[in-house]
């Protein structure tokens, strides 16, 4: 019997010092653009950082060139362009972020956006078939989205708060081609 509350006794005093140890906190980590944070969600080490990002609106951009081409024959036409001068869509931010945004873009909402895209000389645009009898307008430009987002701290409570440094930033996702046709005007 003594052996069995000896055993106990070493067992509930090995178990106590676990418990009353101090507790000591984790370094505070900075996780760079890869850890997206939501305000309000629970988070494991304060003082760890990250951002969160939201998109407010995608849209086209169409300010790499735009052609009217009208098809008076009888036959589909193939329509094409070629770039005769180079244009380029960089992302454009509100502040001086010192995190790379692109990568935080890209673990949050997939890796097609980029901080830069161009259509250069020569770039062919097309061929797009045309209907007989109609007039076509094909633009060409980037789908583009814009982002606003908040640096963030996770605090005492164990949840991630946002810090008050916001920033917003409009980047690339793709070049894109749009065309529209109606029907031909004619002309007397």
């Amino acid at each position: 019997m003594s052996r069995r509350v000896s055993a106990s006794v070493v067992a509930c005093a090995a178990m106590s010092a676990l418990v009353a140890a101090p507790a000591t906190a984790l370094p505070t980590r900075n996780f760079g653009p890869a850890n997206p944070t939501t305000i309000g969600a629970a988070c494991a080490n304060p003082g760890d950082t990250g951002q969160t990002v939201e998109r407010v609106r995608t849209y086209f951009d169409g300010s790499a060139g735009a052609w009217t081409i009208a098809n008076y024959n009888s036959e589909p036409l193939p329509i094409t362009r070629t770039i005769t001068e180079t244009k380029t869509k960089t992302w454009n931010i509100s502040a001086s972020i010192n995190f790379d945004i692109v990568k935080l873009v890209n673990v949050s909402f997939g890796a097609s956006y980029t901080d830069t895209q161009s259509y250069q000389v020569g770039d062919t645009v097309g061929p797009y078939p045309l209907a007989p009898g109609k007039t076509a307008v094909m633009r060409a430009g980037w789908v583009v989205s814009d982002f606003r987002g908040e640096k963030t701290v996770c605090g005492q409570d164990g949840t991630w708060q946002g810090t008050g440094q916001t920033f917003t930033a409009t980047l690339p996702a793709e070049r894109h081609v749009e065309v529209s046709a109606r029907d031909n005007i004619q002309f007397n």
